[in-house]
């Protein structure tokens, strides 16, 4: 692993369309590989879009690879790239919501699906925003030195994922939490309601964090262009009537925020998880 990770330090180095090019060419090699990651995006893919041909699903799943190998090193790039670096490649939109947000001193709830390009979008917006980002442990201790200083370096505060006080304490200072609903927490701490169609575990915690703190909720979303020239950081309005006194419904218009965004670059989402 040490291996690898001084490698990524030393390829990011290489002009960013190169190591997009390279990346695309080892997620074509992942592809190749039997592995659980590829036998559950084959599942997801073919729930969530059963309409498709197979050989669009196919297509799919070939760019999701491709995109995923491409994360791999933009993940590289937000860890360690010079900020000149990689100034140029954000192309925010629609910050005006979330700074009319913030304006009402009750912090902001981002939320957002999973990207491949979260690592490197996340850095991207942190050059504007105060944000709290919302994280997994990983279980590779080297990994998880790395991961954490860079996160430390480059967020204003970083709240494990079982934190629920340091999210509240997050919001009551006035700083965007970045919350990514889009995970099985468990049936204790979660709903089940359609997403793609799917009746999916979706988790509670966003409505109760609004509900408790006044936080607006703004939907978030960031895609790699496809000329290589960056990504789009988009910003939505802030959810309207939001929370509502009906958990279902609230996280049933959470998933319906994260599918619109995920239809936009299906081939860009973790149909891993």
């Amino acid at each position: 692993m040490g291996f690898i990770l001084s490698l990524f330090r030393l390829l990011i180095k290489l002009p960013y369309k190169t190591q997009l090019c390279m990346g695309k060419g080892l997620g074509r090699l992942l592809l190749l590989m039997p592995s659980k990651m590829r036998h559950t995006t084959w599942i997801n893919v073919r729930l969530c879009f059963p309409t498709w041909t197979e050989k669009q699903q196919r297509l799919l799943v070939r760019r999701n690879f491709e995109s995923i190998g491409m994360g791999i090193f933009e993940t590289a790039l937000g860890w360690w790239a010079p900020v000149e670096k990689l100034a140029p490649l954000g192309h925010p939109q629609g910050l005006e919501h979330i700074h009319a947000a913030l304006a009402q001193g009750k912090g902001v709830i981002l939320c957002g699906a999973h990207f491949t390009t979260l690592e490197l979008a996340g850095r991207l917006i942190a050059r504007h925003l105060p944000i709290a980002v919302v994280y997994r442990a990983q279980k590779n201790a080297l990994f998880e030195k790395i991961n954490r200083q860079a996160l430390d370096q480059h967020y204003q505060q970083v709240i494990l994922r079982e934190d629920i006080r340091g999210m509240l304490r997050a919001l009551k200072n006035n700083i965007c939490l970045w919350y990514t609903p889009d995970v099985d927490a468990g049936a204790r701490n979660s709903v089940f309601t359609s997403f793609f169609g799917v009746q999916a575990a979706t988790v509670t915690a966003l409505p109760r964090f609004a509900s408790i703190t006044g936080a607006p909720v703004i939907p978030v979303a960031f895609y790699r262009r496809e000329d290589g020239s960056g990504y789009d950081l988009i910003a939505y309005p802030p959810l309207e009537n939001f929370p509502s006194e009906n958990m279902e419904e609230d996280v049933t218009r959470i998933n319906q925020a994260l599918e619109t965004a995920i239809r936009r670059q299906p081939e860009q989402y973790l149909w891993q998880y």
